[in-house]
């Protein structure tokens, strides 16, 4: 059997300096007052789109997972970093369903993840499904319509940027940091 029509979601883990990045996110919070786009509470700062040196080491790595998708997808362009921004989810803060419109794959690098402090879900508008697999026993990629991922902290998640996404509310007293991202043409 094989998949028709599958999104891709690529799950890595980074060995990295969280403390360090952590500690140059805290410094970007310290200028930057934040924007609100998808997220309710908390704190987002600007898009930057030249890359800071801080960053490198991490999005080194997150380029070459790129490498990886951008040949499963056959593409005859080479993507490159749009954007990328951090955030900040304090208790109660949440990210509310988006997508990506403009970007080709976009991801998420966790920095700092207490327990309980929001996964993220990915959703597929398939009414269909539900009526099509009245009895499922344990649900899967192949029907579900809903997937969750639980944030650890070095995990980095890339998916289509169309693919619809949301974040759970931040449950923990402490904050969960990361930083996300989208790569296009």
């Amino acid at each position: 059997m094989y998949s028709i029509f599958s999104s891709y979601l690529h799950e890595n883990f980074f060995a990295l300096d969280n403390k360090k990045i952590k500690k140059d996110i805290l410094k970007i919070k310290s200028k930057d007052q934040g924007r609100i786009l998808s997220n309710y509470g908390g704190w987002q700062s600007k898009s930057f789109e030249e890359l800071n040196k801080n960053f490198e080491n991490l999005f080194n790595k997150i380029n070459f997972s790129v490498k990886e998708i951008e040949k499963q997808l056959n593409l005859e362009k080479k993507l490159s970093l749009d954007n990328y921004w951090c955030n900040i989810n304090y208790f109660g803060s949440f990210n509310k369903p988006h997508n990506h419109p403009g970007a080709v794959i976009s991801g998420v690098y966790y920095v700092s993840v207490p327990k309980n402090s929001g996964n993220i879900i990915f959703q597929q508008f398939r009414s269909d499904i539900d009526a099509t697999y009245p009895s499922v026993k344990n649900y899967n990629q192949y029907n579900s319509t809903k997937w969750t991922i639980v944030p650890k902290e070095n995990l980095c998640v890339l998916f289509p940027s169309y693919l619809l996404h949301y974040v759970e509310p931040n449950l923990n007293k402490k904050e969960r940091i990361s930083i996300s991202f989208n790569y296009g043409f």
